[in-house]
């Protein structure tokens, strides 16, 4: 899987270079200062403070010191925190030409001379720090015949300068950011210094070291984590039972992919697709273009996490045939007009199924925690967690197998658990959504076409003077569906007694329904004179039909939502 996406970025980095990382690096927020050396020491020549745009996901980048920023703090920030320069980890940078710290430990006492001091003391001496580990002091060996011994001179003029200013260089050091200085040397210098700390450091743990043919091959500790305390991470039937080693040369590449992926998680980009160049997508954004290649899910944290890895063969952003979300009910309201329209990509059907079933809860909970999903509506929460799997596979993976099997058992479930909240409005539209999505997938009938025909009908027969008869199920159903909404409107309560219709839209036997339909009767007969004639004859013609042995919930649930035929006025019947 690694050695995949690693291929695919290896053929962006040969082209672009640490510009593919740097590019896009987002530093932590905090005062950044930049001091030049001068021939009487050291001045500060500029202070910047940067923070990241929530909304945009990005800092501002118009100050012409940010891309040195960016390098300089790039190559001096610590691998993680287990892996410090400085023994009591006040001090965050790994080289004497950067000075970060959180603001509050210049306040808070944590930061003393003697701290600084000893942070020089193993700059200033870095085999001193690796004696302890063979392994470990053979790769600091290696990295000093690369580059040279640490510049002393260099080392204690701003170990003096940092000694004497750092305590007084702000004005406000309250905040718990950053503050972090840089003193303004070549980027190569930064490089240098950057890798005397990385190559001793840059594996998991130096005991896992192994050399062959003169070559040091080790743990890498990107998603990876191996200690006496995860034995069960060995692979115990091996000689060497450590899961994975890659020499130095890997152990480095690798380091640059992930932080290039921490640095997509921490704008947002969670979604990284891998093919003929690399794109990051935020949560919500779709491909624009047909793909193929390797999918990546990923999270900030600590460390940047992978969640998700997939090949995608044949991603298509187009949907086969257009899609056309129709106005089934036919009702009137301006709410969502524009939206009964023809779509055709992928991200159009994602919004409409987010907004229209999920009340906008599906994409920002793709990925969240179960324990963690703030969502009152159970219904919508249990079909939230059956369904996002699946659907986010859909939408961002062109995976549609057996997707709609999935969403007709969803979107029934949360239409009727509209309707049991009393939200009308949403569970028409939800209906609208099921049943365009119904006729997308199953292809088939025209239900607008049948609803409206059998309300037609209906509306005829309950005029007549002389009861007439139901002539099929979906009538019959529809009829139904009517009924109950009708019985429920005669309540004199304040609030409409709405778990009334569950028994009804949930119903799997017609006799369930032909004993509740009585019962209803029996509550509310003494409040219907008024529409006697009308509703005796649907009453009558619901009584007296047989329909076959299956229920027809959609058509319960049409007759529920649409307009009431018994509260027609008599010019509306006569039309």
């Amino acid at each position: 899987m690694l050695n995949q996406a690693l291929e695919i970025f290896k053929k962006e980095y040969e082209q672009n270079g640490d510009k593919l990382i740097l590019d896009s690096y987002i530093p932590a927020d905090g005062t950044y200062v930049i001091v030049k050396p001068t021939d009487d020491g050291f001045e500060v020549y500029e202070t910047i403070d940067i923070k990241l745009n929530k909304e945009t996901k990005d800092i501002d980048r118009v100050n012409e010191y940010i891309p040195f920023i960016c390098f300089a703090d790039y190559n001096s920030k610590l691998l993680d925190m287990n892996k410090p320069m400085d023994s009591k980890k006040i001090i965050h940078s790994n080289n004497y030409l950067s000075f970060f710290i959180k603001k509050e430990s210049l306040v808070n006492g944590k930061l003393t001379k003697e701290i600084i001091d000893n942070y020089y003391n193993v700059l200033e001496n870095p085999s001193s720090k690796y004696k302890k580990s063979k392994k470990a002091s053979e790769l600091y060996s290696m990295v000093e015949e690369k580059n040279g011994k640490v510049d002393k001179e260099v080392l204690d003029n701003i170990r003096v300068w940092i000694k004497n200013n750092i305590f007084t260089i702000l004005e406000n050091n309250s905040g718990k950011d950053y503050l972090k200085i840089f003193f303004d040397y070549p980027k190569e210098n930064y490089r240098r210094e950057g890798e005397r700390y990385l190559i001793p450091n840059i594996y998991n743990s130096n005991d896992f070291n192994v050399i062959l043919n003169d070559k040091t091959y080790g743990l890498p500790n990107d998603n990876m984590g191996l200690n006496s305390k995860k034995p069960y991470l060995e692979n115990k039937t091996r000689k060497v039972t450590v899961p994975h080693l890659i020499d130095q040369e890997e152990v480095l590449f690798q380091k640059k992919f992930f932080d290039y992926l921490m640095n997509q998680a921490a704008a947002g980009k969670v979604n990284i697709y891998m093919g003929e160049k690399i794109l990051g997508k935020k949560s919500g954004e779709n491909l624009e273009d047909d793909f193929k290649g390797i999918y990546l899910r990923i999270k900030k944290g600590k460390e940047v996490e992978i969640h998700d890895f997939d090949i995608i063969t044949n991603y298509k952003s187009e949907l086969i045939k257009k899609f056309e979300y129709k106005n089934i009910l036919g009702i009137d309201y301006d709410k969502l007009k524009g939206e009964y329209d023809k779509y055709k990509t992928l991200s159009s059907m994602q919004r409409l199924t987010n907004e229209v079933l999920f009340s906008k809860f599906l994409i920002p909970n793709y990925f969240t925690e179960s324990k963690d999903v703030s969502i009152n509506d159970e219904v919508i929460k249990s079909n939230l967690f059956m369904a996002r799997t699946a659907l986010f596979n859909w939408f961002y993976k062109g995976v549609d197998k057996n997707i709609w099997q999935l969403l007709n058992k969803v979107s029934l479930s949360l239409v009727k658990g509209s309707i049991k909240n009393g939200y009308m409005t949403k569970g028409a539209d939800q209906f609208n959504l099921r049943i365009s999505l119904k006729e997308y997938f199953e292809g088939g009938e025209n239900m607008a076409y049948i609803i409206s025909d059998i309300k037609e009908k209906l509306r005829g027969k309950i005029s007549e003077k002389d009861t007439k008869n139901i002539e099929s199920d979906r009538e019959y159903f529809f009829a139904v569906g009517q009924l109950v909404s009708f019985f429920i409107s005669r309540s004199k309560g304040k609030k409409k007694p709405l778990s009334l219709a569950n028994p009804f839209i949930n119903a799997k036997r017609n006799k369930i329904i032909q004993e509740k339909l009585k019962a209803l009767y029996k509550k509310y007969n003494y409040d219907i004179e008024s529409y006697s004639y009308r509703f005796k004859n649907l009453y009558a013609m619901i009584m007296c039909y047989e329909p076959g042995e299956k229920v027809d919930e959609d058509m319960i649930v049409a007759g529920y939502l649409h307009s009431n035929l018994l509260y027609e006025k008599d010019e509306e019947v006569k039309r």
